[in-house]
C-alpha cells in the first residue's frame, strides 16, 4: 500500500542543527492541490519561510489558491481566490510551549496541509456571491432569477406569515 505524495510535507529536521537565525524559503506553485478529500485547491502558490529560533522553528507563510464554493444567493458553483498569511511556531521538544502545541516530529518532517487548509478556509469569504448584482432564487418557486424570470406574484406568500403581512399593511 503506497502513500499518496504530499507536497506540503517538508523535511525541516536539518534546521534544528543550523545556527540561530538560519532561514530557508520553500516556494509552492501547484496547478492543483488536494489539501483534504473535501478541499481541492487550484492555482496554489506561495512561500513559506522557515527560521531557526532558540527552541522553535518559526514559519511565516504567504499563500494563495482558488477554492470551490457556491453563491449564497443562487447556489451556482463559483471559484474564490483566497490569500492567506500566517505565522506559526513548531517547538523542538515537549517542554517548549507554542500557541497551538505544534511540535517538530522526530522524523523531521512537518506536514503543513492541515494548517494551510485551516487558514485558507478561514480567509475564504463567508457569503460568496457569483456577482454583486446576483438576483438569487425566487423564494416561491426556486427558479434562478439570474437566468430566467418567473411568474410568481408578490402577493403569493406563505400563509404562516399572514400576521406579519397585516402588520406591514397597517404601517402603510
Amino acid at each position: 500500500m503506497s502513500k499518496r505524495h504530499n507536497p506540503l510535507r517538508l523535511n525541516v529536521g536539518f534546521i534544528i542543527h543550523e545556527t540561530l537565525g538560519y532561514t530557508r524559503d520553500f516556494k509552492f506553485d501547484f496547478p492543483h492541490l488536494e489539501l483534504s478529500s473535501d478541499l481541492p485547491v487550484k492555482d496554489f502558490k506561495g512561500t513559506a519561510k522557515f527560521s531557526r529560533t532558540q527552541r522553535c522553528i518559526l514559519i511565516e507563510a504567504k499563500l494563495s489558491g482558488t477554492l470551490p464554493s457556491e453563491c449564497v444567493r443562487c447556489l451556482d458553483p463559483i471559484l474564490n481566490t483566497t490569500t492567506s498569511n500566517f505565522t506559526e511556531l513548531y517547538a523542538f521538544d515537549q517542554h517548549t510551549e507554542t500557541e497551538l502545541e505544534l511540535r517538530v516530529p522526530e522524523d523531521g518532517y512537518i506536514d503543513l496541509s492541515p494548517i494551510v487548509r485551516e487558514y485558507l478556509v478561514l480567509d475564504t469569504p463567508t457569503n460568496p456571491l457569483c456577482n454583486p448584482k446576483c438576483a438569487g432564487l425566487c423564494p416561491l418557486c426556486g427558479i434562478n432569477l439570474n437566468k430566467k424570470q418567473c411568474d410568481c406574484k408578490p402577493d403569493d406568500f406563505d400563509p404562516r406569515l399572514a400576521k406579519l403581512k397585516d402588520l406591514l399593511d397597517k404601517d402603510e
